[in-house]
């Protein structure tokens, strides 16, 4: 992945972070942060969408996906992973999306949210459930890191804002894929933190409201996302290990009335495969209408981090 230097400290950064991991320093990187238009219709191309179409994505490619995903915080990697706390999962984090306070209050309900390559924390969540809450919003990143990683893979592409759009958009476009992202990353955080985990509350409010949702699709998207927690929890083991104080009895416990199997492998990438493929290929089809909402999204992207 191509990087940026800090003038500060020398530091190599990954192009799309907007602080030095290492000082902290600003980096002004407005030649990544830049909208684009032409980009648009380079990465959406038929040469693109024919490409995509006939390559399959392999257990080897995805373990190199993951493994990309591992480097990027490679400067943290540790032989002892740590145990789970506030600074040093803010450390931690740095690398793919940075932690901070919620000074604009726009999620009061929430104690924590994930937007646009941000971590933000309510500043009245109770201090013992930070750590989870970063967790949590941590594995939302790395679930679009390794839908970014997938289609940059497939098609040999570089990182930009309309990869990082079209991996936004992927995962809030669709009903499902939004019950995948957010079971995942509550098990995530039972897995890590189960002594403190407060339940899976906000999967239970996307069921809630989903009430004309097809219940086989959603068990569906339950056990994707079941497939893909184990991943964000191979990624974080490199860097932190589970409580001390975890209870084995209460590990895969959830409140949620649908009975949830794990995916072989081979289903779970054939799964991923297909909505990268035919969401790849709906915004290709609709180019007229899918520009200007990528483009919403790079701009979002780009007043979030510079």
């Amino acid at each position: 992945m191509d990087k940026i230097i800090c003038n500060n400290c020398n530091h190599l950064n990954h192009i799309n972070t907007n602080k030095c991991t290492k000082c902290d320093n600003s980096l002004r990187n407005y030649a990544y942060f830049k909208n684009d238009f032409k980009d648009f219709y380079k990465l959406f191309s038929s040469d693109n969408l024919d490409l995509l179409e006939k390559l399959p994505l392999t257990d080897t490619a995805y373990d190199s996906i993951l493994n990309s995903i591992i480097d990027i915080g490679g400067e943290n990697l540790n032989p002892m992973p740590s145990q789970i706390d506030t600074r040093k999962l803010i450390q931690i984090s740095k690398p793919y999306a940075r932690v901070q306070y919620d000074n604009s209050n726009r999620h009061p309900g929430y104690y924590s949210y994930y937007s646009f390559n941000n971590i933000f924390i309510n500043r009245l969540t109770p201090h013992q459930l930070i750590p989870g809450a970063i967790v949590h919003e941590l594995s939302h990143h790395i679930f679009n890191e390794i839908i970014e990683q997938s289609l940059m893979h497939l098609l040999n592409i570089r990182k930009s804002l309309y990869v990082e759009s079209f991996a936004w958009y992927l995962t809030l476009q669709n009903d499902y894929f939004k019950i995948v992202n957010e079971y995942l990353s509550h098990r995530v955080q039972e897995y890590f933190l189960p002594d403190h985990f407060n339940g899976y509350s906000s999967l239970n409010q996307l069921l809630d409201d989903g009430v004309d949702l097809d219940g086989e699709k959603i068990e569906t998207s339950l056990n994707m996302g079941h497939a893909i927690s184990d991943d964000v929890i191979f990624v974080l083991e490199k860097y932190i290990t589970r409580s001390l104080d975890v209870k084995s009895e209460y590990i895969g416990y959830h409140n949620v009335d649908y009975e949830i199997s794990p995916l072989d492998e081979q289903k779970k990438l054939d799964m991923m495969y297909t909505i990268l493929f035919t969401t790849f290929e709906s915004v290709y089809r609709h180019k007229r209408d899918m520009q200007p909402i990528l483009s919403d999204m790079n701009e979002s992207f780009i007043r979030y981090n510079i």
